[in-house]
């Protein structure tokens, strides 16, 4: 713009000089030349006139032409950056909403966390109730079993053999799986033995070597089952039993009783 005013100006300025020149010749010319000569002159001057302004006239047009296309420029630059702003201002919008997602996001996974969190702390600590109740319980099942035990294994020492009997008994039929339950069964055995019920001693003493055949009590049960045969004048079973107790257990002190009645 600055461009175009200065041309404007420096035109009008040529166009004054111009006028200004062709004055001052007119004057010159009429005192020195004829009437011909002034009309040949003038229209000399009337030629450069006219060829000057057509000059001018082309010189408006380009800088009209040369205007014309600036603000054309300017405009397309307008446009272009009014554009670019929109593109930007989408491109915030989106970043604006992705990251305003994520943080919902953000929120509803610490939100679980932490109700996750207050589950599992509810969880651990129902659990370790659960233990230790679970604990007190076999604790105390395991003092009622002991109890028991030393109560039915008082009964035979006191020879009270039917309760030691009874009490064995229902000590194997409420702790099948306790580690005492096949002595309580040696013991009820025993009890039978000790008051000579010898086929009932018997039967009881078969069903250990059934059920424990390697247990902790089997040398002294073929020991005893000797016995019972020796009681009931059952020589060959006896034999067959004590035979068996040799070969099982040659070293404890069944063995070496066996040896000493053979004698």
């Amino acid at each position: 713009m600055q461009r175009i005013t200065h041309a404007i100006k420096s035109i009008a300025v040529i166009g004054i000089a111009l006028s200004l020149s062709i004055s001052a010749i007119n004057c010159a010319k009429i005192r020195y030349t004829t009437k011909f000569e002034m009309d040949a002159v003038r229209d000399t001057i009337r030629e450069d006139l006219t060829a000057t302004q057509a000059k001018i006239i082309e010189e408006q047009k380009r800088l009209l032409a040369e205007q014309s296309a600036m603000f054309k420029e300017q405009k397309e630059s307008s446009e272009m950056l009014r554009l670019m702003r929109a593109d930007i201002l989408v491109r915030f919008n989106e970043i604006d909403r992705k990251v305003s997602a994520i943080e919902r996001n953000l929120s509803e996974s610490q939100s679980r966390i932490s109700r996750l969190d207050q589950k599992t702390s509810e969880f651990s600590r129902r659990l370790e109730q659960k233990l230790a109740s679970e604990e007190d319980a076999v604790n105390q099942r395991k003092v009622q079993i002991e109890k028991l035990f030393e109560i039915a294994m008082s009964d035979f020492n006191a020879g009270r053999y039917d309760l030691a009997v009874s009490g064995f008994t229902d000590f194997a039929k409420q702790f099948p799986d306790a580690p005492q339950a096949p002595e309580a069964e040696y013991w009820i055995a025993e009890a039978r033995f000790a008051k000579k019920e010898y086929e009932a001693a018997e039967k009881e003493y078969m069903q250990l070597i059934k059920k424990y055949p390697d247990g902790a009590k089997s040398c002294a049960v073929f020991y005893k089952l000797g016995l019972v045969y020796e009681q009931q004048d059952k020589k060959k079973s006896m034999e067959m039993v004590w035979n068996n107790l040799l070969q099982r257990c040659p070293d404890t002190e069944e063995a070496q009783s066996v040896k000493s009645r053979k004698q």
